[in-house]
């Protein structure tokens, strides 16, 4: 898979580790912070829904990629690091919908609101740190060769 005669796995994974982290963090200044629940309002679960929708998609080109390349056994650590991606970012966006469902359209309970903070917040670390993880074992793929040898 190509755009633009590029890999397209190699494109599509920047919008993956700009969208889902910028998520995390609207998904936690929304939680802890009332102003930017407000602000971003809806903005957030559409944004998760985007990763959910983006990470399959990459994961394939990923897979596709590989494949061409006959990478092999050389790629597995980051492989099996972008399959959990897809989980995380499907966490994100549940609890991130649910909160703005929760917010707009239930009645506040005190002890629920921090739950559901808790739940979102927890989502989007997690969420941050699997996208770290996989993209930290990518890029050691690509370019640990390339430091290694100047």
């Amino acid at each position: 898979m190509t755009i633009n005669g590029l890999p397209a796995h190699a494109l599509l994974v920047h919008l993956v580790v700009v969208l889902l982290p910028l998520t995390s963090v609207m998904a936690i200044l929304g939680s802890v912070w009332p102003t930017a629940q407000r602000k971003f309002g809806f903005l957030t679960p559409l944004a998760a829904a985007g990763g959910v929708v983006v990470v399959p998609i990459t994961i394939q080109a990923g897979l596709q990629l590989a494949s061409a390349l006959h990478l092999g056994a050389a790629i597995e650590e980051h492989e099996m690091l972008g399959k959990r991606v897809l989980p995380f970012a499907i966490a994100l966006f549940v609890t991130t919908a649910a909160q703005w469902v929760y917010l707009r359209f239930v009645t506040r309970r005190p002890w629920l609101t921090v739950v559901i903070a808790a739940l979102v917040i927890a989502a989007a670390i997690g969420t941050t740190v699997q996208v770290s993880l996989a993209g930290d074992a990518g890029a050691h793929q690509v370019w640990g060769s390339v430091a290694n040898n100047p």
